[in-house]
């Protein structure tokens, strides 16, 4: 469970008060990884970043600007009372399989402009990532109960259009990647202070 101070969120996003702070299996195992892999991060493990790679807390922005992206794209469907998500094609369907059911994440991507961090200081606190993921699970959650579980609520700039689920999945595979990132970035960090 995310710990939230649930008068606060409720006065910010009433999505979060409803939601209770409780996020799906999915990202619940994203929220939990993060965690224990951030536990024992010195402020010198989060800034560390080999030359021409994000450093930890720039790769942790990532995700929280992938969460807010899809927060806000669900929101705007939810506002508009339609789902967004187009028709997939057959090259759509397959990528979703791929990333979203299978949990493999291509790797020589560039991630969409949307979540590329801004200024390069990353993320300033676990709680700003955790209201992030849960604001998202939250919205995700509002639209399977409008639009059911099967819509396409959003089309993913290189997937095509996904389903709640779907959306969940694919946060959970992309942030697999990333975290695996984080350890070898501690990795590195700690053999060569060693």
């Amino acid at each position: 469970m995310v710990h939230t101070n649930a008068t606060v969120e409720a006065a910010i996003s009433p999505l979060l008060f409803l939601w209770g702070g409780v996020v799906s299996p999915e990202l619940e195992h994203i929220r939990r990884e993060v965690e224990r892999i951030t536990s024992t991060m010195s402020p010198d493990d989060w800034r560390y970043a080999p030359p021409g790679k994000r450093s930890c807390a720039q790769i942790l922005e990532h995700l929280l600007l992938s969460y807010t992206a899809t927060t806000q794209g669900t929101q705007t469907a939810l506002q508009t009372g339609k789902p967004l998500g187009g028709q997939p094609t057959l090259k759509d369907k397959l990528a979703t399989f791929y990333v979203a059911r299978m949990g493999f994440h291509p790797t020589g991507r560039r991630a969409p402009k949307a979540s590329h961090p801004a200024n390069g200081s990353g993320v300033k606190s676990l709680r700003q990532f955790n209201d992030a993921l849960v604001a998202m699970d939250a919205t995700l959650a509002n639209a399977e109960k409008r639009f059911g579980r099967v819509a396409k609520i959003l089309d993913h700039p290189v997937l095509g259009p996904m389903n709640t689920k779907d959306w969940r999945r694919f946060h959970r595979t992309n942030a697999t990647h990333h975290l695996k990132e984080i350890a070898k970035r501690l990795r590195q960090a700690s053999s060569g202070r060693a």
